[in-house]
């Protein structure tokens, strides 16, 4: 499939979303985040990839919106109405995919572009690489939902103190605050993405599906309401193909072979 500004493409059960304008960073414009909606809609609905790397081609994973793509005057409701159903939409079709997302930072993620990232289920993040809120900058305050995450990670004192200072936070930094999960090479960084993202291919998909809905709704949500949501999830998996086949594997001594189908597949 063929896109302006992104690269899609498929290896074994792995897709692999590489954005694409390297010249600028993969800097964010309007036909980048049309061909994210679409090629995230695709794989949504396409049940032999089971697990998903986001990059970028070039030195940067992403920088942003690009700040020359804007054409025409805009009024604060056409800004509000972007962000929310579109740069929105993104972020939620990300959390919302049915299989593990792994972000692969090959490089500078700043701006916007830290909505996708973190966005993401796994965060595999180059030693060279790093995370700006760049918004302070140019006098603006974050979106795309990087304020969110950044605060449920780093809490609402330590996220005001990296906003309002627009400061780079190097890799190294970045695992000790816990917003990437490991630090690689970075000739090695797509190597381990892959090679972790074929691990999650062949594991239980409907569960890493249950666990991230589990926990997104957590975050938000009392203990006793999430007791209820790890009860429906649950319920789908123990009755799925793939638990059965854990089973019997456990029962048998064997390692198991999963399909990635619950109840509900």
């Amino acid at each position: 499939m063929e896109y302006k500004t992104i690269e899609y493409s498929v290896e074994g059960k792995v897709g692999i979303i590489r954005l694409n304008r390297p010249d600028k960073y993969n800097a964010i414009t309007q036909q980048l985040k049309l061909d994210m909606l679409d090629v995230l809609g695709v794989i949504q609905n396409d049940k032999a990839v089971r697990a998903v790397i986001l990059t970028g081609n070039g030195k940067g994973f992403c920088a942003g919106a690009d700040l020359t793509s804007f054409a025409g005057a805009m009024t604060p409701n056409d800004v509000e109405n972007d962000l929310n159903m579109v740069y929105g939409n993104i972020i939620k079709r990300i959390i919302g995919l049915n299989k593990p997302v792994i972000a692969a930072i090959n490089g500078p993620v700043a701006g916007a572009g830290l909505g996708f990232a973190l966005a993401c289920d796994f965060l595999i993040m180059a030693d060279t690489a790093s995370m700006r809120y760049a918004f302070i900058n140019i006098a603006l305050a974050p979106d795309a939902g990087s304020s969110w995450f950044l605060t449920r990670a780093v809490g609402y004192h330590k996220a005001m103190e990296i906003i309002c200072g627009g400061d780079k936070i190097p890799a190294e930094e970045c695992k000790r605050l816990g917003l990437v999960s490991k630090v690689v090479p970075v000739d090695q960084i797509m190597a381990e993405s892959m090679t972790f993202a074929q691990k999650m291919a062949d594991g239980p998909t409907a569960a890493y599906v249950s666990t991230k809905k589990i926990l997104r709704y957590g975050v938000t949500h009392g203990l006793s309401e999430s007791i209820d949501k790890e009860s429906e999830q649950q319920a789908l998996n123990i009755l799925g193909a793939d638990n059965m086949e854990g089973v019997q594997a456990f029962l048998q001594k064997r390692k198991p072979e999963f399909k990635g189908i619950g109840y509900t597949d």
